[in-house]
């Protein structure tokens, strides 16, 4: 039961849509305690991937802030928790993004939760450099590197990816070892050994997971425990789309072991997303 659980908001905006520093303004005043926001580096024109959610991409994809940027100017101006649902380590070199990354949980004093996952689109994946055949061991790689940049004071990796001479880099992280690491990942076996193997916890990948997730949770804990870890240390944070009925599914998972559900809302003007935000919060809080 997570009866101090967090309710936040996951936006993906744009230069069109309202501007993520007001939204995050009015999300602090409403009593939202955290903003998470997604990531794509880019979308090619001409894809082989197919979009999840069926259709064409949607238009807001093409233009989403850069998480860690967008995020840093919400740190300085609010005292919201911010995070990533979720950040595509893929996408990036792995030392500078941990230095990046670092560097913003210690100027936001520790308010940094890191969501992660390995990306639906084949096609922007290999734009940076990698075949997708290869897309899981890769960012396994990068996060095991990251790791020892957050963690060791001399940082080392060696992989069959990526690599790091031994190096001194800082700064390191305010939160220790580093920011939550929490996996985007579906439920089952292969992505529950992942989640349990180095993450700090998981966001279930859908926007309407109330009805499974307790039986999800038990499959997690039950791996969680087969590698030697607490599932008492398990962090999760749920996305969750607008609905009719999300203060009863709010509530509902208050009775989990749920740390935050942060509430998808749309890219749009503030004239859309004010009265969104005063109808979640009614339901919320």
């Amino acid at each position: 039961m997570s009866p101090t659980m967090g309710v936040g908001l996951h936006y993906g905006g744009t230069d069109t849509s309202m501007p993520l520093v007001g939204l995050a303004h009015a999300a602090e005043e409403r009593g939202f305690e955290s903003l998470f926001v997604p990531e794509h580096s880019h979308i090619p024109t001409a894809r082989n991937t197919p979009f999840p959610g069926g259709g064409p991409v949607p238009d807001h994809y093409f233009g989403l802030w850069d998480p860690l940027v967008g995020l840093s100017f919400v740190a300085a101006s609010t005292n919201l928790v911010v995070g990533t649902c979720t950040a595509l380590p893929g996408g990036h070199d792995p030392i500078s993004y941990a230095k990046a990354v670092a560097t913003l949980d210690v100027m936001s004093g520790g308010r940094l939760v890191l969501g992660v996952g390995f990306g639906w689109n084949n096609d922007e994946f290999e734009d940076h450099g990698f075949d997708a055949r290869d897309k899981y061991p890769v960012v396994e790689e990068k996060i095991a590197l990251m790791k020892s940049v957050w963690t060791d004071e001399e940082a080392a990796y060696d992989g069959k990816h990526v690599r790091l001479s031994p190096s001194r880099v800082g700064p390191k992280p305010l939160q220790r070892p580093h920011p939550p690491l929490l996996l985007g990942v579906r439920p089952g076996a292969v992505g529950f050994r992942r989640v349990a193997a180095w993450a700090d916890g998981w966001i279930p990948m859908g926007h309407h997971v109330v009805d499974t997730l307790e039986g999800d949770l038990k499959q997690l804990r039950e791996e969680w425990e087969r590698v030697g870890r607490d599932p008492g240390d398990i962090r999760v944070t749920v996305l969750q789309a607008i609905r009719p009925d999300l203060a009863d599914v709010l509530e509902r998972f208050r009775q989990m072991p749920v740390d935050r559900v942060v509430v998808d809302i749309p890219s749009a003007g503030d004239e859309v997303l004010l009265p969104v935000l005063d109808q979640i919060a009614a339901g919320a809080f």
